[in-house]
């Protein structure tokens, strides 16, 4: 049984589908139908049912899936401890990251491939549920998020700091020159706000909730960025985390007066898990950006 097998395994498995699965790992059909026969052959039992061009699991093979996703995760874990025996010279690195933390991260990404140029490194931008779906499987390294409301036993959290939860508007806005604003007085104006399954959305709604208030925001949407550039063009107010503002000059966070639980920023691992030295030295990175930010 090889590794590749394994992958190939895992990738029909995936897709339903030899033709897609080949052209995903590019590769001949012919060659990843004869790996998965020899897999079949060496375990002894049918892996796939063959329903013309499609395949099904058979009961055997959804039996398997685990098991050989556990068996590459160990054999990348064991290649990753060796290459972090030769120091910060080559390996990979998967970085998952909710928009609301990203800033400064176009100079983190300089500062680490100037440092580590032989490490490959690769950022997914996504809300917080997906990113903890794809570092439960394993698909990423680590997490940069707002704690989620609901704990999750298999992660591990590592607070890095708080900030609070904003009504954010351009500073030409009425609200803006607001050095505080209630939940009632937000009633008043045309609200853009994160969609639900954003962290920011699931803090400002419990907020709602604990004080008996309504409201309906003129807007919804699932990507903070364009909610920031909607706001900094238009007469929108939004409610987010003070820091998915730093570094934008235009707008202006506004404390809400009922909020008394901040939003915590961490760092999210998987319990037990393996931190890579190159992950430890992003974080680092992202730590002396954050204070350069705070300190502006």
């Amino acid at each position: 049984m090889e590794l590749r097998q394994l992958r190939y395994f895992l990738k029909a498995a995936e897709l339903q589908n030899f033709t897609e699965a080949s052209k995903s790992l590019f590769i001949a059909q012919s060659t990843l139908s004869q790996q998965i026969n020899q897999l079949e052959n060496e375990l002894g039992i049918l892996l796939f049912d063959r329903i013309g061009k499609r395949l099904f699991l058979t009961e055997a093979g959804k039996e398997f899936v685990p098991f050989a996703k556990q068996t590459i995760q160990d054999a990348e874990l064991g290649k990753q401890r060796l290459l972090d025996l030769q120091g910060l010279k080559t390996g990979s690195l998967r970085v998952g990251i909710t928009y609301s933390l990203s800033f400064g991260l176009a100079s983190i990404l300089q500062r680490f491939i100037e440092e580590y140029p032989q490490i490959k490194l690769e950022i997914v931008y996504s809300t917080a549920s997906e990113l903890l779906e794809m570092l439960s499987s394993r698909d990423i390294d680590f997490v940069l998020s707002f704690k989620t409301i609901e704990s999750e036993d298999a992660i591990e959290m590592t607070e890095l700091f708080e900030v609070s939860l904003c009504a954010v508007v351009h500073y030409r806005h009425p609200m803006a020159f607001r050095k505080e604003i209630s939940l009632k007085e937000l009633q008043a104006y045309s609200l853009a706000l994160p969609s639900k399954g954003l962290n920011a959305r699931a803090m400002f709604d419990k907020l709602l909730h604990e004080n008996d208030i309504v409201l309906e925001p003129r807007l919804e949407m699932n990507d903070a960025n364009f909610l920031l550039q909607l706001v900094e063009k238009s007469m929108f107010a939004t409610v987010l985390s003070q820091a998915a503002i730093l570094g934008r000059k235009d707008l202006k966070a506004i404390p809400i007066k009922e909020q008394k639980e901040k939003m915590m920023a961490s760092l999210l691992t998987l319990k037990g898990a393996y931190q890579k030295k190159s992950a430890k030295a992003f974080i680092r990175l992202y730590e002396e950006e954050l204070q350069m930010s705070l300190l502006k």
